[in-house]
C-alpha cells in the first residue's frame, strides 16, 4: 500500500509538471498581447504627434480671429501628446516585465528537455526571440530619445507665445516652427517603424495564426 501511495503521489506531481509545461506558451501569448498593447500605444503617439503639428501649423501659419482659441488648441494637443508618451512608457515597462518572465520560464522549460537536438533548437529559438525583443526595446529607446527634443521645442514655443500671443510674436516664432516641422519628419518615420516592429513581433509570438483575411 505504501508503494502504491508513493506511485500515485509521483504520478500526481508529474501530471502537474506536465500541465505547467504544456501551458508555458501562455507566457508567450501574454508577451504577444503586451507587444500589441505597445503597438497600439505607439499608434496613439503617432496620432498625437500629427495632432500637435496640425494645431501648431494652424496657429502660426493659418492664424485668424482670436488667437487664444488656436493657442488653446495647441496647448491641448501638446497635453495629449504628453499623455500618449506616458502611456507608451507604461506599456513598454509592462512588456519588459512580461517578456522577462516569458524568457526565464523558457530557460527553465529547456532544462526539462532530454533530447539534446530539441534542447539545442529550443535554445536557438529562445535566443532569436530574445534578440528580437531587445531590438524592439532599442528602437523604442531611440524613438523616446528623439521625442525629448521635439517635446522640448513644443514647450518652448508654448512658453514664448504664452507671453507674446500677438501677430508680432507669431512672426518671430515662425522660423523655429518651420524648423521643428522639418526636424520631426525622421521622428515620424521612426515611430511608424516602431509600431510595425511591435505588431510584427506580436504576431510572431502569438499562438493564434493569422487568417487568410489578415493577409488581404
Amino acid at each position: 500500500m505504501k508503494i502504491i501511495s508513493i506511485n500515485l503521489a509521483l504520478a500526481a506531481v508529474l501530471a502537474v509538471v506536465a500541465g505547467c509545461a504544456s501551458r508555458s506558451f501562455d507566457k508567450g501569448s501574454a508577451t504577444s498581447a503586451a507587444l500589441q498593447a505597445g503597438a497600439d500605444a505607439v499608434a496613439q503617439t503617432s496620432t498625437s504627434v500629427n495632432g500637435v503639428l496640425a494645431t501648431l501649423n494652424d496657429l502660426t501659419f493659418k492664424s485668424q480671429g482670436d488667437l487664444r482659441n488656436q493657442f488653446d488648441a495647441f496647448v491641448s494637443a501638446s497635453r495629449n501628446l504628453d499623455a500618449s508618451i506616458e502611456r507608451l512608457d507604461s506599456r513598454v515597462v509592462a512588456l519588459q516585465s512580461t517578456a522577462a518572465i516569458y524568457l526565464s520560464n523558457w530557460t527553465n522549460q529547456m532544462a526539462l528537455i532530454q533530447n539534446e537536438d530539441l534542447r539545442n533548437r529550443s535554445t536557438e529559438r529562445k535566443n532569436e526571440v530574445s534578440n528580437q525583443l531587445a531590438a524592439v526595446n532599442a528602437s523604442y529607446e531611440s524613438v523616446k530619445s528623439s521625442l525629448r527634443p521635439f517635446t522640448s521645442d513644443l514647450r518652448d514655443i508654448q512658453t514664448f507665445l504664452g507671453t507674446d500671443l500677438t501677430a508680432g510674436g507669431l512672426a518671430a516664432v515662425k522660423d523655429v516652427v518651420s524648423k521643428t516641422k522639418v526636424d520631426v519628419v525622421p521622428l515620424r518615420d521612426s515611430i511608424k517603424q516602431l509600431q510595425a516592429s511591435f505588431s510584427n513581433l506580436s504576431a510572431a509570438l502569438s499562438p493564434v495564426l493569422p487568417t487568410s483575411a489578415d493577409h488581404k
